[in-house]
């Protein structure tokens, strides 16, 4: 096994010696090891023809991967962790045992506010779900959304947030931000022939994607969690992420239509039935009701 240490040495190090504008990257073969000081993965083992790369002068506190496969995606994964800050959210609550236990429900049922609509709309978001996830025994919050970027290039992006307690008695969270890219239109990644969705049906790409993260999930290891105070307060689970959780969410993204009439839009939950409407004019103002 092969391991690779991010550390401030290193870092500096090599940033001293190599410019911004000419980045190497390392190539990483399957299960090489990456560290950060709190967290450890491996890297998948699928493709190892075309493997994982990782900038030279990468953060030490930020775990960042990417490949291109040809003719098939651009996989982008950033994994950190990040001290949660004061005050009630929703992810401080899953620290609490009483509201960990009835989250996936309260998760998967909570609609997009105001703000999060107008936002999912102007950037033309159609797909739009959350749900729980299980990652190294935590209980995870997920966001995923899909987009079409840019013509010719398509997208789906996810979030999983993963609080747990430090040996300092510390509000962490593992933050991981992992999205594919696809292309049609006759758009072409560098290096392929094909356009991804000639080559693959969207279907095929999405499942490999969510396999190579199924690997690094299962792989993740906490150095500075205090693991007794979590399982002390019911905090860690014997569970693993789940390939099918995502598809028995509801996508909560809305399909709208202008009304030239009253300068407003008309929208519908795409497998929620919400109905909402707003004033052209009026970005964060709906009038909602829940089917």
């Amino acid at each position: 096994m092969k391991i690779l240490a991010l550390t401030l040495i290193i870092a500096i190090s090599l940033s001293g010696c190599i410019r911004r504008s000419n980045v190497e990257y390392i190539s990483l073969q399957p299960y090489t090891k990456i560290t950060s000081p709190s967290v450890g993965i491996l890297t998948p083992s699928s493709y190892p023809k075309t493997p994982f790369k990782i900038s030279s002068i990468h953060p030490k506190a930020v775990i960042y991967l990417d490949r291109t496969i040809p003719n098939m995606m651009k996989e982008d994964i950033r994994i950190s962790v990040e001290s949660l800050e004061a005050g009630p959210s929703t992810l401080d609550s899953l620290l609490d045992k009483k509201f960990n236990d009835t989250f996936d429900e309260y998760y998967e049922a909570l609609p997009l506010t105001n703000g999060q609509m107008y936002n999912t709309f102007e950037r033309g978001v159609n797909y739009y779900k959350n749900y729980v996830d299980f990652v190294a025994g935590l209980k995870c919050k997920t966001r995923v959304e899909s987009q079409n970027i840019a013509e010719g290039i398509g997208s789906k992006a996810y979030w999983t947030l993963c609080p747990y307690y430090d040996k300092q008695g510390n509000k962490k969270s593992i933050d991981i931000d992992y999205r594919f890219y696809f292309t049609f239109n006759q758009t072409k990644f560098e290096g392929s022939d094909n356009v991804s969705l000639r080559k693959h049906k969207f279907e095929e790409i999405q499942l490999q994607f969510k396999k190579d993260m199924q690997e690094i999930f299962d792989s993740i290891e906490i150095y500075d969690m205090d693991k007794e105070r979590m399982e002390k307060e019911g905090l860690l689970y014997n569970k693993k992420y789940i390939l099918e959780t995502e598809s028995n969410a509801k996508d909560k993204s809305l399909k709208c239509t202008y009304i030239k009439e009253t300068d407003s839009f008309d929208c519908i939950g795409r497998e929620t039935g919400r109905h909402c409407t707003r004033k052209r004019t009026d970005k964060d103002i709906w009038d909602c009701k829940d089917k």
